[in-house]
């Protein structure tokens, strides 16, 4: 929006002239009924009004040396306006999503905050607007995403993303993405990966339990009908066994088992150890 400083700034001496147009901040400007001390202008030359005493509460470096002089009443940011918005955003804890900030920004913005004595954990910790707003981003971009939160150490936001990388290929990393994440979060996303499949394996491993043998299958035609097929099965499976080996696949190879049993009780235990199966590999851990 369009502001004229000479309206309200009549104690702010920003080297204006009067009743020069000047860009203001849409969320951080003069109030009324909350009205600033400070008010600071970006290198784009958008302005912001905000509280010293706000500021300095959240910063353990007084803004980045900008405002120890408490008789201060304006300063120059190294900031673009989009970034400093987001900074005051993450102080005051107002919901940026109507800004829709990009990726990038985000990045810019973490880049930021710490030079201005600003905990990054604390402002981006699991209920606060900018947590949910990163992890949206997680559902477009993963790799990218997971790799900006663990570059800056946001522990909370890296096992929320990493749900979204179950299901992508570990060839797909970059140098770029394990440059960013690191040693420790790149080894966690491949344990995960391998973890996973280990896992799967392991749950594929035992045949259906059997029924009490009787005079139409008595234990040897059970070896027969259900653990010899079961394993060529799961032989078949291993080959192509992923972080995200989906029920359909399981059930396409395992399904048919049944199809040519003349024993109902045998068909009823293959049912029931695909039931388990399935419940089992859906509760093993997707996250780091």
């Amino acid at each position: 929006m369009d502001f004229d400083p000479s309206s309200y700034w009549t104690d702010y001496d920003v080297g204006h002239q009067p009743n020069e147009v000047v860009s203001m901040s849409t969320t951080f400007y003069p109030r009324e009924d909350y009205p600033g001390d400070l008010l600071i202008v970006t290198t784009d030359n958008v302005y912001f009004v905000v509280h010293k005493r706000v500021l300095l509460e959240h910063s353990c470096n007084k803004f980045k040396g900008c405002i120890d002089n408490p008789e201060l009443s304006w300063i120059q940011v190294a900031e673009s306006s989009i970034v400093l918005n987001l900074i005051l955003h993450t102080i005051y804890d107002f919901d940026p999503t109507s800004y829709k900030p990009t990726l990038s920004q985000i990045s810019d913005l973490l880049d930021a905050l710490p030079l201005y004595g600003i905990d990054v954990v604390d402002r981006f910790s699991e209920g606060k607007h900018f947590f949910q707003m990163t992890l949206d981003h997680a559902l477009v971009s993963g790799l990218e995403t997971y790799a900006l939160v663990c570059k800056h150490g946001l522990e909370a936001l890296a096992v929320k993303c990493s749900h979204y990388l179950v299901s992508v290929p570990l060839h797909n990393l970059t140098d770029e993405n394990c440059i960013y994440m690191g040693p420790i979060y790149l080894r966690r996303l491949v344990f995960l990966h391998l973890g996973r499949v280990e896992r799967l394996r392991l749950l594929l491993r035992p045949p259906p339990s059997g029924h009490t043998p009787s005079l139409l299958c008595d234990a040897l035609d059970q070896r027969t009908r259900l653990e010899k097929p079961w394993r060529e099965a799961v032989n078949e499976l291993s080959w192509n066994l992923t972080a995200d080996t989906p029920l359909s696949q399981l059930q396409s190879v395992l399904g048919p088992l049944t199809e040519k049993l003349p024993c109902g009780e045998c068909q009823l235990s293959i049912k029931e150890r695909i039931r388990k199966l399935f419940i089992d590999w859906t509760m093993v851990k997707t996250t780091i």
